[in-house]
């Protein structure tokens, strides 16, 4: 009967259940007056504040790696 379903990988079952749920959100986005500039704003704002400290964290990471890497010349001699 449902014998395509047989060779899905992890993967791909995961896809096809997203994709089945999405399709069935089409009509209620139809029917629904959708704000789509509110979801730009708070994604923005969402990525914002996750770069935020992944930025820090390179700098801090920068800094420590100057810090080992670098042997002052004369301070211990």
């Amino acid at each position: 009967m449902l014998t395509f379903l047989a060779d899905l990988t992890p993967a791909s079952a995961v896809f096809l259940a997203v994709s089945l749920f999405s399709g069935s959100l089409v009509p209620f986005f139809l029917l629904v007056d959708a704000d789509f500039t509110a979801l730009g704003k708070s994604l923005s704002a969402t990525a914002g504040a996750v770069a935020q400290p992944a930025r820090e964290w390179a700098r801090d990471a920068a800094a420590l790696l100057i810090l080992l890497t670098t042997s002052p010349k004369g301070a211990m001699s």
